[in-house]
């Protein structure tokens, strides 16, 4: 009974045959010989760079890409939880050029085929057929990542007012990208088709059972399903059932059996056989990577840009704004122009790309980057990781800090109005106090004269002009004594002032290296305000 009691947890028994689902396969291997079980070989064609990713993915990665390629070669679902900020938004686009190359027409596909006058074939068109389905938030990156890793993948939007004239379409492209709202409110339409990979980026987002999202993308019917995720069990085992039931369905039990047999005794009696036996369950699905464990993998500093987006309220008071910068830094209106009111304007456009309340306190709009900034951050606390948070405003800083307040999330802080004898104090409870994950910094009072090496992630909220200052703010972490490879995040806003200053820091490259005051700006500015105010 011993030896075959996980068997009998994990099977269909139809008289005297025992059916063990193809996910549930680790249990096999305690309970069978090895020498007993035979095994069909796999003989699709193992993973290998193609010509058409244009990227270079790092050892880690391309083993990340192997394992998910295994995975579908088997049919099997798969969770790549690796930490934030290792790509696997990349090996996720490797991993469906792959699939892509692999696949030859159906039958009705070929059924389907023209010819033309001289009775030469068209080409077949095979379509990936997969749909991504993640939060709004994101949508943006995953549209810029897969045009600049896989050009040649056809990609189209399902969400807005539109979505009714694409959805007769949607089996005719590679990458269906949708949100989790979209595909909740929609999932007639979706249900009704069959997509070669699902796949859920933030899947946390399904955690609850319950919720109505979860009961929708349930009833998608996909070939192959990919979550993924940087921390797959954020408040307790149910998450992690959640998890496993969308890419493997039943491969840990209904959710009833699940509370019984691991859930209640492990979370309230933290029972060692059911947590060994659970593990060997999920081992094969969840592929996780810390930074810490790729880091002979890694340069000593990666750096990425978040693009986020305005909410609609943000965007028609920041057109406004923008109207009037241009009117009367563009001489439309006849008024005196010098440095301090170019400063003065351009700095109300910056504020604004951030968060309204930085313009007007009392202002009820809402920020797409807040939104977006917060969840990331969220993420990292809850992986214990230690962050720089940097900003140019104090004011926007403080928005974060009210934010960690509300959710209990332990801080410090340094701006100008640091009393010198205190930053020494405030360095060394952030260096030492495993407790606290957060550390905002204002740029001018930031940039120079900290050593903050147990800090393994910085965050740029805004970016300044000259891209000499964000070096200074980036070496407070990444420099001698750093253990850890550092992971540098900036947070843009989309068709803004920022975009346009991130630009402007590419083609100034070869700027010196001055330290600018905040009240002047560089000649460039002034000498590209038309573009800035495009």
């Amino acid at each position: 009974m011993s030896r075959y009691k996980k068997l009998s947890n994990f099977s269909d028994i139809e008289g005297d045959t025992v059916r063990v689902k193809k996910n549930n396969y680790p249990i096999l291997k305690e309970i069978i010989p090895s020498q007993e079980i035979e095994l069909e070989e796999i003989t699709k064609t193992k993973y290998q760079t193609s010509s058409l990713l244009k990227a270079t993915l790092r050892p880690y990665q391309e083993q990340g890409v192997q394992w998910l390629v295994q995975h579908y070669n088997h049919g099997l679902g798969a969770c790549l939880a690796d930490d934030m900020g290792l790509g696997k938004t990349l090996q996720t686009i490797a991993m469906l050029v792959f699939t892509k190359e692999q696949l030859t027409p159906n039958e009705d596909e070929i059924k389907r085929i023209q010819f033309d006058l001289f009775d030469e074939p068209l080409a077949i068109k095979t379509f990936l057929k997969v749909l991504i389905i993640l939060p709004s938030s994101l949508m943006f990156n995953w549209v810029q990542e897969l045009q600049k890793f896989a050009p040649h993948l056809t990609i189209i939007k399902y969400l807005g007012s539109d979505r009714k004239k694409i959805a007769p379409y949607l089996e005719t492209y590679d990458i269906v990208l949708t949100t989790y709202a979209t595909a909740s409110n929609d999932i007639s339409v979706l249900e009704k088709i069959d997509f070669k990979y699902l796949i859920l980026d933030e899947s946390q987002q399904i955690k609850n059972k319950n919720s109505k999202v979860f009961q929708a993308i349930s009833k998608i019917h996909a070939s192959n399903k990919i979550s993924l995720s940087g921390t797959p069990i954020e408040n307790s085992l149910s998450d992690l059932w959640s998890q496993m039931q969308f890419i493997n369905p039943g491969m840990l039990g209904s959710f009833p059996f699940f509370k019984e047999h691991f859930k209640t005794p492990i979370e309230k009696h933290q029972n060692q056989e059911r947590i060994q036996e659970l593990k060997e369950l999920i081992d094969p699905f969840i592929l996780r990577r810390t930074k810490e464990e790729v880091a002979k993998d890694l340069p000593a500093l990666s750096e990425q840009v978040i693009y986020t987006e305005m909410l609609p309220d943000q965007e028609k008071q920041y057109e406004s704004e923008k109207s009037i910068a241009r009117n009367v830094l563009l001489g439309i209106d006849p008024v005196s122009i010098n440095k301090i009111n170019i400063i003065n304007t351009l700095t109300k456009l910056r504020q604004l790309a951030n968060h309204p309340q930085l313009i007007n306190n009392t202002s009820e709009n809402q920020s797409g980057k807040f939104k977006d900034v917060t969840n990331y951050l969220d993420i990292l606390v809850k992986s214990k990781k230690k962050v720089l948070i940097f900003s140019s405003f104090v004011s926007h800083l403080a928005i974060y800090e009210s934010w960690s307040k509300q959710n209990d999330i332990p801080f410090v802080c340094l701006t100008g109005q640091t009393k010198s004898d205190d930053r020494e104090k405030v360095v060394h409870e952030f260096q030492n106090n495993d407790n606290i994950s957060l550390f905002f910094i204002s740029l001018k009072a930031g940039g120079v004269g900290l050593n903050l090496t147990q800090a393994s992630y910085v965050i740029l909220l805004d970016p300044w002009w000259n891209p000499f200052i964000e070096k200074q703010a980036i070496a407070r972490a990444h420099r001698i004594g750093q253990a850890q490879n550092v992971i540098v995040t900036r947070f843009i806003t989309k068709d803004t002032i920022e975009e346009k200053i991130l630009r402007l820091q590419e083609q100034k490259k070869n700027l010196s290296n001055d330290i600018i005051e905040v009240n002047t700006v560089p000649d460039f500015v002034e000498t590209n305000l038309e573009s800035l105010l495009k």
